[in-house]
């Protein structure tokens, strides 16, 4: 374990500890103290955040990592499908609420590693569901008249 790593683990545990003790005055109502204790276990939580590791200069760990972002890039797009199908909803999705979705995932796999015809996929997914809730609507229509 390198001297970093080791740094990193001793201010996160002085800050949870810190955190818990904070917690317990402001139980026994030395809000004062608390927030004393409380300040202090943020500081050591953020300093154990802020130290950054040594660049990685293997191109083989890189690739792992963007085939992770890859991953889940597709993650977040097929969860943000098959929440618009319908499974546990009690009211279809409006297409206003598909279309703000797709940009939101849209933009999300701009800065994602996928390529173009899986983004066509995803595309398409959301394409569907747009023509099934237009028929939907129209559906809707004419039993209303």
């Amino acid at each position: 374990m390198s001297l970093d790593n080791f740094l990193r683990w001793v201010l996160f545990c002085a800050g949870f500890i810190l955190s818990i003790f904070a917690g317990y005055m402001f139980y026994i109502d030395k809000i004062p103290a608390g927030a004393a204790w409380l300040a202090l276990g943020i500081g050591f939580l953020l300093f154990a955040t802020r130290i950054k590791r040594e660049k990685i200069n293997n191109n083989s760990q890189e690739f792992n990592q963007d085939i992770n972002f890859h991953d889940l890039a597709l993650l977040v797009a097929d969860l943000a499908v098959m929440s618009l199908r319908n499974i546990g909803r009690t009211v279809p999705p409006s297409e206003r609420e598909i279309n703000d979705l797709l940009d939101q995932v849209n933009n999300f796999l701009d800065s994602m590693p996928v390529n173009e015809s899986e983004r066509e996929a995803i595309s398409q997914e959301f394409d569907k569901l747009t023509d099934r809730t237009r028929r939907n609507l129209s559906g809707r229509a004419l039993f209303r008249k």
